[in-house]
């Protein structure tokens, strides 16, 4: 037992103090060339002024003191801060071959094996495989098909919140995981109590937590730190049962699909063209695992903006009603909302395009790194530095967003993008930059955007939505608009509202439309548990009497 402790520990120290000698000389000084920045500190650089909560703020106002670029220095870590569209234009866009790859994450590489599309490094023939399988796997044509489902999945959203409106958080959690779970595995998720809505909720938050800077020791900038055994690191332990579980989930549900593949039962799903394909796609059963992981963990940024619009709309009843008012002159009271009626409304697109400036879901997107020293206007972009596009402060700079604190869809209805009208607006600014760019832009953009739209126009046609009461006071009680979680994804937390149906004629519209639906839905209902598809035979039954 002395020997098995003492080798490791004793090694560990060696080499932890022979990183200390070798990186402490340069560790903490700004390079010649480098963007300007707060000042650093002998070793440790901005270590001990680096934001530990909410960093795209801080920043944001470093940005307004340094400029549009900025670096910073973590010990011997590069951070460049980029805070502009036209700093992602120049960096991200167009030298797409140098900013396109990943910092280096040995806890993400320890959970999927280093098989993670979105974490991993570029241009490995990993990466590339995986990048064109997603891509051919989201097109156009496919995300065509998986309309109708959207939009089944969509009707049972506006039953679960007519029926159970204090859940409406968790609801909205499981309509996206079980949209996604559709298009990619073509199984849904019935409930929010359903195993796989639950075990995804939870892997997912575990994921993003141990993975989240300073919630690990830092394993990247000390790399001995990953010889401590697994006995001796509470943090390994950790790390290792999110990697159990990954492999656990995603296992079970390629299994559903190579099954029914074997049944000769298929739905249309994504990752069933994949594995028939994987030949020609040359991927291996663990890529497969690992893509349809990585596809299904984007469903949480979608929840997130339904999230976000539902607390917006409780804390500004006026937008509410302008955009209650076109979707009924649309549509009307008399049916539900269909894909075609969302060309016919305007409002509703600037609605969700000021949703997300004015709440990103990824303030600070996913890092890139460099993977060669670029020069850029005089200013130095080394190898292995971390880049980070703080779209806080592109979507909420005031030099061309008038009042960018105040919640304004009608400011993308005097400009597309968003900006005020009378200025002249960054030339780098394009659609979509939420969603990044360059290589690494995201491949489901269009698929993100079908969930979010015809659930958020069902949402607006359907309900009605106001402050919860105190139930003391019965005052009413105003949703905290900062109280968001901390991490890559900036989700409201939790809040209460009240949630009622537009009219009676609605809510028996709502019922008939989700019983019209049961034979889509059906489709990815054959792998659901006995639990589940008793729960929805009762379901069912109980709305036609």
């Amino acid at each position: 037992m002395g020997a098995t402790f003492s080798f490791p520990l004793s090694a560990f120290i060696l080499s932890f103090a022979g990183w200390v000698a070798i990186t402490s000389v340069a560790s903490g000084r700004r390079q010649n060339g480098l963007p300007p920045g707060p000042p650093t500190y002998p070793i440790v650089g901005n270590l001990l002024t680096f934001p530990r909560k909410q960093p795209h703020i801080q920043f944001s106002a470093w940005a307004r003191t340094y400029g549009d670029i900025f670096s910073l220095k973590v010990m011997h870590l590069t951070i460049i801060v980029l805070n502009s569209p036209t700093a992602v234009k120049e960096l991200i866009d167009k030298r797409s071959q140098s900013t396109a790859n990943r910092p280096g994450s040995l806890i993400a590489d320890m959970i999927t094996g280093g098989l993670n599309m979105g974490a991993a490094r570029y241009p490995d023939k990993i990466w590339k495989t995986l990048r064109r399988a997603a891509v051919a796997m989201l097109n156009t044509n496919n995300l065509e098909k998986s309309k109708p489902m959207l939009r089944a999945e969509a009707s049972q959203l506006m039953l679960d919140v007519l029926r159970n409106p204090e859940n409406f958080y968790e609801d909205i959690s499981r309509l996206t995981t079980s949209s996604f779970l559709a298009i990619i595995y073509g199984h849904r998720a019935v409930r929010s109590s359903s195993s796989e809505a639950k075990v995804f909720r939870q892997l997912q938050l575990d994921f993003m937590n141990v993975v989240e800077v300073g919630k690990s020791p830092p394993v990247d900038l000390i790399p001995a730190l990953a010889w401590v055994p697994e006995r001796y690191a509470s943090w390994k332990r950790r790390v290792m049962s999110v990697s159990r579980r990954y492999d656990a989930l995603y296992g079970e549900l390629l299994s559903l699909v190579k099954g029914r593949v074997t049944r000769g039962q298929q739905n249309g799903a994504f990752m069933e063209d994949a594995y028939l394909r994987r030949n020609e796609l040359e991927l291996s059963d663990a890529m497969l695992l690992n893509l349809g992981g990585t596809l299904l963990g984007g469903s949480d940024t979608s929840s997130a903006v339904l999230q976000n619009l539902v607390l917006l709309l409780v804390a500004h009843p006026e937008v509410q009603a302008k955009a209650q008012k076109e979707v009924d002159d649309v549509v009307g009271h008399d049916r539900p909302p269909a894909w075609s009626d969302m060309e016919h409304m305007p409002y509703l697109r600037a609605l969700l395009e000021e949703v997300n400036r004015f709440r990103p879901v990824g303030p600070l997107a996913l890092p890139h790194a460099m993977s060669q020293d670029e020069w850029v206007d005089g200013l130095f972009f080394p190898k292995g530095a971390v880049l980070f596009i703080n779209l806080w402060a592109i979507f909420h700079d005031e030099r061309y967003f008038a009042n960018p604190e105040k919640f304004e869809p009608e400011r993308f209805l005097r400009h597309p993008l968003g900006v005020n009208p009378d200025v002249t607006d960054d030339p780098g600014r394009r659609e979509n930059m939420m969603f990044g760019g360059g290589r690494r832009v995201c491949p489901g953009i269009n698929a993100g955007k079908a969930v979010v739209g015809i659930n958020a126009v069902n949402l607006l046609w359907a309900f009605d939505f106001s402050p919860a009461k105190d139930p003391c006071s019965g005052e009413m009680v105003q949703p905290d608009l900062l109280a968001f979680t901390e991490g890559v994804n900036a989700t409201p937390l939790p809040f209460k509202c009240t949630i009622t149906p537009r009219s009676t004629a609605k809510a028996e519209i709502i019922c008939q439309c989700f019983l019209e639906q049961s034979d889509v839905l059906g489709l990815y209902e054959q792998d659901a548990s006995p639990e589940d598809k008793g729960y929805l035979s009762e379901l069912r039954s109980s709305l036609r009497r």
